[in-house]
């Protein structure tokens, strides 16, 4: 799967990831489960966030992805 970082949701915490993802339900309505995350290097030195996760009543996967770049230290 490619990812589009030009798409990726910036965030100034790992609070605001989980905000984000409980505020954007499966279109069934159900709540997401975290199967994997992942940390990310990009481009320009920036970090991102993979975070995947699977529907608890459905069973549907989605991607979401996070730039955490205001908040990582660049190395």
């Amino acid at each position: 799967m490619s990812l589009d970082y030009g798409t990726a949701i910036a965030v100034n915490s790992i609070a605001e990831e989980h905000k984000y993802i409980a505020a954007h339900p499966c279109s069934c309505k159900g709540r997401w489960q975290v199967s994997v995350q992942a940390l990310l290097k990009g481009a320009r030195r920036r970090h991102y966030d993979r975070v995947d996760v699977i529907c608890r009543q459905c069973g549907q996967q989605r991607t979401f992805l996070f730039d955490i770049s205001s908040f990582l230290p660049v190395r």
